[in-house]
């Protein structure tokens, strides 16, 4: 037995050995980036969720690595008051959240605490993101786990990643990674790099995206320090793990360089500001350190007297020119994409080419010699400049104007409510007489959830519907609250058992008009169907549970003017 123990541990150091020597370091280019120009870490967990460390002990490990900053992103629902912006052991942490939607994970950068629960669609989240300030990142699109896959690639995101290290390692054969572990104790940043491919199809979808509005690209770390025996959903509940790969190692694996007005003032506050609206505006590129680092990329474009920079817009006044260089190891190549296509490409030398006056979306990719991956992973990405259009964020849909209007029978209108929750209808203040004339009720719902963990606590309002919804396109109706709050309209039909599709809306206190269409609701739980069945419908409802409200917590709605259109 002795014998074959040293024959296995001789046979791991021959193995080891032999892999650092096809293993090549990652090279060291001497030229630090500008002052401007801080390097920084996207999308890290820490033990407020699923990661091994603490902030304090992630931005220890992130200044040993040598970055400015780091940007937490611990799983939550946007109710818990973040951190302010400060400086840990030399770093400035900004403290974000990643949180769930039914359509994948949306990382919130910038996002005060919320008046309620963010979740649900992704519609909803991004929204709701935005109308409180902060902006998001649809994070892991291409991780091989379709329960965290982004998939609602048509929504208003802000941004993706256009790489995340976690879901990178998850669809290599296990003997890249049994050869990763081999060589991590002497050279784990290039080993981790090694398992890096070039996500094409992610890439693919982000250059679609940027043809027709603006859309930021970032590496993500995905850092956990935490990887378990059986690893199944995110975040992981499990008990036995291991701090692999370390916070220090994937922070010299995969960076971002941001681009600001000025360098840091070392004033937590106002470094925060300028980091968050350089992200915003798309001022950064990504860099994999596994390979070389720091680097330095330079990428512009003039036309006329024009002049922008990555992110920007360029008015075209005359031939567009687009520049590139890089402090880079011997043997990188600079590549200009064009419209999500390749353009041209040099070695060793910087990038000039003449685009004429097309209108287009231009971006940069630099590979270093020997780049891994199948296909090989890029060194450097760059964000786009884009040509010829101003582009923004998506604009909310014009308001539609109903052909026809058949008001809903408010006045028929009955509560719901799981054990110990409260669902009640009040006569609203102030005379309603015209409106009922007229056959709209207006309806005061006020409502209180169990406390309590949940469990299903719900209240709602049915509203009764005779012959389906199969003439009708939409659902419309205006609402005002007290106080911020998002509630479910759903449609229930006896399909089978009874089955709901739902779709969720916004209320404050300003009143809003809510105008949604009827074959755009989603399944709720276990459906016959994707889309209701409108021929079969027998109830509207209002309804509010813990996806997006509190156990314990109460509130108020005025629903009035409840109708179908088509």
């Amino acid at each position: 037995m002795r014998r074959q123990l040293r024959f296995l541990a001789i046979a791991i150091a021959i193995a080891s050995v032999m892999l650092l020597v096809l293993l090549p370091r990652g090279a060291f280019v001497t030229s630090a980036p500008p002052a401007n120009v801080v390097r920084g870490a996207f999308h890290i967990h820490t033990t407020r969720s699923d990661g091994s460390g603490t902030p304090d002990e992630v931005a220890a490990a992130a200044a040993r690595a040598g970055l400015q900053f780091i940007i937490l992103t611990d799983h939550g629902d946007g109710t818990r008051l973040p951190d302010p912006p400060m400086y840990r052991s030399g770093v400035l942490a900004i403290d974000g959240v990643e949180l769930n939607t039914v359509n994948g994970h949306y990382a919130a950068i910038g996002l005060p605490q919320a008046p309620y629960p963010l979740a649900g669609t992704a519609d909803a989240v991004i929204e709701d993101v935005r109308r409180l300030g902060g902006f998001g990142i649809a994070t892991h699109p291409g991780s091989p786990r379709p329960s965290l896959r982004w998939t609602a690639w048509d929504a208003a995101f802000d941004g993706l990643e256009w790489i995340n290290g976690d879901s990178e390692w998850r669809d290599e054969p296990r003997l890249a990674i049994t050869r990763a572990l081999f060589s991590y104790l002497f050279r784990a940043p290039e080993s981790m790099a090694r398992l890096l491919d070039r996500p094409s199809q992610v890439i693919e979808q982000w250059d679609e995206l940027s043809a027709t509005r603006r859309v930021l690209a970032i590496a993500g770390t995905d850092a956990h320090a935490w990887v378990g025996p059986d690893q199944r959903t995110d975040p992981d509940g499990g008990g036995v793990n291991l701090q692999l790969p370390d916070y220090e190692a994937t922070f010299r694996t995969l960076t971002n360089h941001v681009v600001l007005e000025a360098p840091l003032s070392r004033d937590a506050s106002a470094d925060f500001a300028a980091v968050v609206a350089a992200l915003r505006r798309g001022h950064l590129y990504s860099v994999v350190d596994g390979l070389a680092t720091p680097g330095a990329l330079s990428f512009g474009a003039s036309s006329g007297t024009r002049q922008a920079t990555l992110g920007d817009d360029l008015p075209i006044e005359g031939d567009v020119i687009v520049r590139a260089s890089v402090t880079a190891p011997p043997g990188t190549t600079i590549v200009l994409f064009k419209n999500g296509e390749r353009a041209h490409a040099v070695a060793d030398a910087a990038l000039e080419w003449n685009g004429g006056r097309d209108a287009a979306v231009y971006r940069v990719e630099a590979y270093v010699r020997r780049s891994p991956g199948g296909p090989p992973v890029p060194w450097m990405v760059s964000n786009p400049i884009y040509v010829g259009s101003e582009r923004s964020d998506p604009a909310t849909p014009a308001e539609q104007v109903p052909a026809a209007r058949i008001p809903a029978r408010a006045g028929e209108a009955s509560v719901e409510s799981g054990r110990g929750d409260t669902s009640r209808l009040d006569a609203p203040a102030g005379d309603p007489l015209a409106r009922r004339l007229a056959g709209e009720v207006p309806l005061s719902w006020t409502f209180a959830l169990a406390p309590g963990v949940p469990t299903g606590q719900f209240a709602a309002v049915q509203i009764p519907v005779s012959g389906g919804l199969a003439s009708f396109d939409r659902v419309r109706f205006k609402v005002r609250s007290p106080r911020p709050v998002r509630a479910w309209v759903q449609l229930r039909a006896p399909v089978g058992h009874t089955e709901r599709w739902g779709s969720t809306f916004f209320g404050d206190d300003q009143e809003r008009i809510i105008d949604l269409p009827l074959r755009a609701f989603a399944p709720i739980g276990v459906t016959s169907t994707a889309e209701p069945p409108l021929d079969r419908v027998e109830s509207l409802l209002f309804v509010v549970d813990t996806l997006n409200f509190l156990p314990g917590a109460s509130g108020s709605l005025m629903l009035s003017e409840i109708a179908f259109v088509r």
